[in-house]
């Protein structure tokens, strides 16, 4: 009987000790992520922090804004609330960091991101958005505030179109020549008569009676840049390392005597790319008016448009620069999204025409 109970009361133990150990692990592993949680917990404050500032730059400025934040996001669950964030990596209950942001007053949000890639943040038309991937048709620029002659109708115009080059390259990239060629094909079709077409690469005529015209970008030739063209548009892919990025940029002349109707068919050609739903499925991240000073500004500005025979780059004087002038940086060659967006050549051929026929109406 004796031996019984020993035997019992080594049972007991053998099991209570099992239970210690069972719990002792378990703290053991529950310290342990603790550790880990707050080995990266400097991270973890930097990002809360700098999103914090995100959203206060959002509800404080002025006008449209448009922010893509792809640093360190993806370790970390996010939470947006009406007017804080909460960031954690295991359990929002255990290892989160919180920071305030300034919003308005009865403005709410409930948004949760887990592990994003990237987040982007935007402020358009008074409106906040928050989101892993925009609809790019919220960019959509506000022309009206940008005055424009309306008795001034660029269809009786001479129109210089500019495939751009590649630098260091004797003739543009096939992407940029096709969009060039399919925007000629459609203001030639609908719009402008075929003799107001100029280029700075040689002109390839294929129907004289119906005007159809083509750049012959396989001629390393330039043809004489004609000095009578009221309106020039250039063309070029744009290239950043951001591979996150996709953005499309017009660049105008800075100072020059049509900087404002220059600015005006930009955002007229920026706004007809974004409200074509033929380019919905491609992800546009941003867009942007930039002037540019050309007399301080690099080579990879297309100056060449406009010197005259003879003329050299430094004697240029922007305010004698009497041409509407956009230079249309389109998307990210070196992305994914970018490298889609320039596969549409008929499709951004006839928004950068639709932009064209809306300026003056």
């Amino acid at each position: 009987m004796s031996s019984m109970k020993k035997r019992g009361t080594s049972m007991v133990l053998f099991y209570l000790g099992e239970i210690v150990a069972i719990v002792i692990v378990a703290l053991l592993l529950i310290s342990t992520s603790f550790r880990i949680a707050d080995s990266k917990t400097p991270a973890k404050v930097y990002v809360a922090n700098d999103l914090a500032l995100v959203m206060d730059s959002l509800f404080s400025s002025p006008g449209n804004i448009i922010i893509n934040y792809t640093e360190g996001l993806s370790n970390y669950t996010i939470e947006f609330n009406d007017d804080s964030i909460l960031i954690y990596s295991i359990d929002k209950n255990l290892d989160n960091v919180e920071r305030k942001f300034v919003g308005y007053k009865d403005y709410t949000m409930d948004l949760k991101f887990t592990k994003p890639k990237s987040i982007q943040f935007a402020r358009i038309g008074g409106e906040i958005i928050v989101d892993e991937k925009m609809n790019k048709n919220i960019n959509t620029l506000s022309c009206n505030k940008v005055i424009i002659d309306n008795t001034e109708n660029l269809k009786d115009k001479k129109i210089l179109v500019d495939p751009g080059y590649e630098k260091g390259k004797t003739k543009p990239s096939e992407e940029m020549c096709n969009i060039a060629n399919s925007f000629i094909f459609k203001i030639t079709n609908a719009w402008v008569n075929y003799p107001n077409i100029l280029s700075t690469r040689n002109l390839h005529e294929y129907d004289e009676d119906e005007g159809i015209l083509s750049i012959n970008c396989n001629d390393p030739s330039k043809s004489d840049k004609p000095v009578d063209a009221g309106v020039v548009i250039s063309l070029r892919a744009g290239k950043d390392n951001d591979i996150e990025k996709n953005n499309i940029k017009a660049f105008i002349v800075s100072g020059s005597d049509k900087e404002k109707e220059s600015k005006g068919l930009a955002c007229l050609i920026i706004n007809s790319i974004l409200e074509n739903k033929d380019l919905d499925e491609v992800n546009i991240t941003g867009v942007s008016i930039v002037p540019v000073d050309l007399e301080t500004t690099d080579e990879n500005f297309p100056k060449y448009i406009f010197l005259k025979n003879g003329e050299k780059a430094e004697d240029f004087n922007a305010a004698d620069f009497d041409k509407i002038f956009v230079l249309l940086e389109i998307g990210n060659s070196k992305s994914e999204d970018g490298k889609e967006l320039l596969k549409k050549i008929t499709k951004l051929g006839d928004s950068i025409s639709k932009g064209f026929m809306k300026y003056g109406k």
